[in-house]
């Protein structure tokens, strides 16, 4: 944090020198944050230890939470919780998850779990590998708020295809109608693209999904492969909305 900055770029620094070690090639500093645009305060209740938080969370929310606002400068940043829980439960779960969801159900009921042998859309596959470049390199940068932007947005993409094909209405005339595998296989690639590029950010949901995906080849350098005529396994909820109820737990006052 920047108040700790004098040390880590001057004090540290020099020690290493005088004793000579390396000096550090770069030294990467964040602001302070505030909880509901305060500072943490214990008789407000928004002094939240890790305990209390993983008490009522999973650590995920919060790594997402906190990259969809890190950039690369050194600013301060609120930690909102309407805002935290409206991003969480409207990018991570609402737009994210729903992916898997929504076309899972498909392959694992009508389809033996088993995808299909080609993609419906193999061109919008293609080009959300190609985003993939940009998506590293804004990691790299440390703007991860423009990486968790630019991956929501293809998650939106991806929605607004199944939305288009709405392979639940193809399913009711003909359940084993090969479109519908066709449509969930290109959605669920989309969706295995997607969680590669979260892996920095939410690595313990991700390893959740490859295990539905009964493959463990998760790394960016298999981005690119597509799993067809794969075998899956039945799709589990991985992740909840946040509640009211759980954010008024979180921010008790301590008397």
């Amino acid at each position: 944090g920047k108040d700790i900055i004098n040390f880590h770029a001057l004090f540290w620094p020099a020690m290493l020198h005088s004793a000579g070690y390396r000096t550090p090639s770069a030294v990467w500093a964040h602001g302070y944050v505030t909880v509901n645009g305060a500072k943490m305060s214990k008789s407000r209740g928004t002094f939240i230890k890790a305990r209390t938080y993983l008490d009522h969370f999973q650590p995920e929310y919060l790594r997402y939470y906190y990259a969809a606002k890190l950039n690369n400068r050194i600013d301060d940043f609120d930690l909102n919780l309407e805002d935290f829980k409206q991003r969480v439960n409207s990018d991570l779960v609402g737009k994210f998850v729903n992916i898997g969801s929504r076309s899972a159900k498909f392959i694992n009921k009508d389809f033996d779990n088993v995808l299909a042998s080609k993609l419906d859309k193999p061109e919008l596959v293609k080009e959300f590998i190609n985003a993939s470049s940009e998506i590293k390199e804004l990691y790299e940068a440390r703007d991860f708020n423009k990486a968790m932007r630019e991956i929501m947005s293809l998650a939106d993409k991806a929605n607004q295809y199944v939305d288009k094909m709405q392979p639940w209405v193809l399913s009711k005339s003909n359940p084993k109608d090969e479109l519908v595998q066709e449509i969930c296989t290109t959605s669920l690639n989309l969706f295995r693209i997607l969680a590669i590029m979260l892996v920095p950010v939410t690595p313990v949901l991700v390893k959740k999904i490859s295990t539905f995906f009964n493959d463990d080849d998760f790394t960016w350098d298999s981005i690119d492969k597509n799993l067809l005529d794969h075998n899956i396994n039945q799709f589990e909820p991985l992740l909840g909305r946040i509640e009211d109820q759980s954010i008024n737990q979180l921010i008790k006052p301590i008397k």
